[in-house]
């Protein structure tokens, strides 16, 4: 080798060796790396899980006993305290102070959420997806296609009713043919439908499943016939429905385009409660009152009740459910198959409305349609990007373990 190269070699080796010197001072001096707030996110998470680990080693449990539990919060001054973490303003690039913590959700099943939580400064605050679903709909509209608040089973009609929500009693609901309500977890795009005071989020399947099924095909003693009884659930006697509906909770039951519920929805989704009351062709109700009289309680899984698509339209003629004026205006109208609601016809012991394409019929329970799951999406979603269009779903951040 040319002895003036090796000795620029050796000049540059050394100039390298002393920028890593000063750089790793540098870090020492400022409490090393900074991070961008997600890693600082991520860090949380990790430290917390440590935590939980270790403290189990030692028989002390911190996780929350069931999926009906309260959350368990690890706080950052916790975890900097007893060594799993430096103090959180010392990663921050900016000149800032930063706190936070995570809350650990059972999820059912012996799985558990972390979701993460971060203020630093001015700068920067985790982000719900909740509140980037409110903000991007103006927190509610009053006309045109959009998010509307429905408070004691009536939607708000003036800016005053708007900004003036005085009852425990109200859920935003997407209403209209053009709403952005898209979420994308994996592979499974949903749509929402609501969001109630928890601020929960009800999503129902923007697909279906692969293979058609009966609302029920039990011998109905009434009729004399194997035409389906019109209970969707009674004292552990399940509807052919519900049977499906628990497939799709465990992931065996098979969706179009041999799609599979996405493992991570079971840590996202929170118990809610089915209405499952049946109502009369000729109830005018859109509150829930008629369907809510019945209730199958802490479900993580079901079908969306008449009320519902009912409210999703904005046509004032659309006043009973088999009306032909409900498909006009109302985003659920726009799936173009056969599917089951889970309100059954409190008339005739045999008969579930379902709907076919934009009208809702009052069919035999043993006719063959679609099942489109409806699922709660629990308020403590975290947003991660998108604007709730079809071409660019809202996405969420994930931190199941």
């Amino acid at each position: 080798m040319d002895k003036k190269l090796m000795k620029y070699g050796i000049i540059v080796v050394a100039i390298l060796f002393v920028i890593i010197i000063i750089s790793l001072l540098f870090n020492s001096a400022t409490g090393g790396t900074k991070l961008s707030y997600e890693k600082i996110e991520d860090k949380l998470v990790s430290a917390a899980r440590r935590y939980v680990k270790n403290k189990s080693k030692s028989g002390i449990d911190i996780l929350p006993e069931s999926y009906l539990s309260d959350s368990s919060y690890i706080s950052s001054d916790v975890l900097v305290s007893e060594g799993y973490l430096d103090d959180l303003s010392s990663y921050a690039k900016d000149d800032t102070m930063c706190v936070g913590g995570v809350n650990i959700y059972n999820a059912g099943d012996g799985n558990y959420n972390y979701v993460p939580s971060l203020t630093c400064g001015a700068y920067h605050e985790t982000v719900k997806l909740v509140d980037v679903v409110l903000k991007d709909n103006d927190n509610g509209v009053t006309h045109g296609s959009g998010l509307y608040l429905k408070m004691n089973g009536k939607f708000a009609t003036t800016e005053n009713e708007l900004n003036m929500i005085n009852s425990d009693n109200f859920e935003y609901v997407f209403r209209g043919d053009d709403v952005n309500n898209y979420v994308k977890i994996d592979d499974n795009i949903w749509r929402i439908v609501s969001i109630d005071s928890s601020n929960n989020l009800l999503l129902i399947y923007n697909e279906h499943s692969q293979k058609s099924y009966a609302w029920d095909d039990k011998y109905n003693e009434s009729i004399n016939k194997y035409q389906g009884v019109n209970t969707f659930e009674n004292n552990g006697l399940e509807s052919t429905a519900y049977k499906a509906l628990k497939e799709f909770r465990n992931g065996t039951l098979i969706l179009m385009n041999k799609e599979k519920l996405s493992d991570k929805t079971n840590y996202l989704t929170v118990p809610m409660d089915l209405c499952v009351g049946k109502r009369s062709v000729d109830d005018k109700d859109i509150s829930g009152k008629t369907e809510c009289k019945t209730v199958l309680k802490d479900q993580f899984v079901g079908l969306l009740p008449a009320y519902s698509y009912m409210s999703a339209s904005l046509d004032p003629n659309c006043d009973t459910i088999t009306s032909k004026s409900c498909g006009n205006f109302n985003y659920l109208a726009q799936f173009n198959d056969y599917w089951w609601l889970l309100t059954a016809n409190s008339e005739n012991t045999n008969e579930a409305y379902a709907v076919s394409k934009k009208a809702v019929e009052s069919n035999l329970c043993n006719y063959k349609g679609n099942i489109k799951p409806t699922i709660k999406l629990g308020g403590m979603a975290l947003y991660e990007d998108g604007d709730g269009s079809k071409a660019n779903p809202y996405t969420i951040k994930f931190y199941g373990e």
